[in-house]
C-alpha cells in the first residue's frame, strides 16, 4: 500500500492549504472576469482543458492506426496503393469465359457441376455461380443439365 501524503500533514497545515487553494481559485475567477474569459469548471482543484476540434490530419492518423490494428488482429495485411495497383493489360491466364467454355466442351454432354468447375479453375464457387446466372445466359450453347450443373450443347 502506498502512503497518502495528506495523512502525514497536521490539521493546521491542511486548513492552510485549503485556504490557499480557495484564494487561488478566487483570483482565477477575478482574472477571468477582468479579461472576459469564461471560467473553466474546476474539478479536483485543477482547471479542465478545453475540448477542441481534431484536425483532419490527426483524424487520418488515428483512422490509419485503427485500420492497421484491425488488419493485424484479423490476420490480413494491408497493401499500399502502389503495391496493390495491377499492371495494365490482361492477366496471364485466359479470361474466365474462355476457360469455362473450354472446360464445358471437354466435359461432354454430362456437363460439369459448378462446384467442381470452381475447384478446377481456382475460383470461388460464388464467382462461377454468378457467372453462369449472368454472363452464360447470353451464350446459347450453354445449357443447364441439372441444378448446379451445366453442359456445352453443340
Amino acid at each position: 500500500m502506498q502512503s497518502n501524503l495528506l495523512t502525514t500533514l497536521s490539521v493546521k497545515s491542511l486548513k492552510q492549504a485549503v485556504a490557499i487553494r480557495e484564494r487561488i481559485d478566487g483570483l482565477q475567477r477575478d482574472l477571468d472576469r477582468i479579461t472576459g474569459a469564461q471560467a473553466a469548471p474546476v474539478k479536483n482543484g485543477a482547471p479542465r482543458r478545453k475540448k477542441g476540434r481534431m484536425s483532419a490530419a490527426a483524424r487520418a492518423r488515428i483512422s490509419a492506426a485503427m485500420k492497421a490494428r484491425w488488419a493485424k488482429k484479423s490476420g490480413k495485411q494491408r497493401v499500399s496503393r502502389l503495391a496493390a495497383a495491377k499492371p495494365k493489360g490482361r492477366s496471364p491466364g485466359a479470361p474466365l469465359k474462355e476457360r469455362i467454355v473450354r472446360t464445358l466442351k471437354t466435359a461432354g454432354k454430362s456437363g460439369v457441376a459448378v462446384k467442381d468447375m470452381a475447384a478446377k479453375l481456382g475460383k470461388s464457387y460464388g464467382n462461377i455461380s454468378v457467372w453462369f446466372h449472368t454472363t452464360a445466359k447470353g451464350i446459347k450453347e450453354i445449357r443447364k443439365v441439372e441444378p448446379g450443373r451445366f453442359a456445352w450443347a453443340s
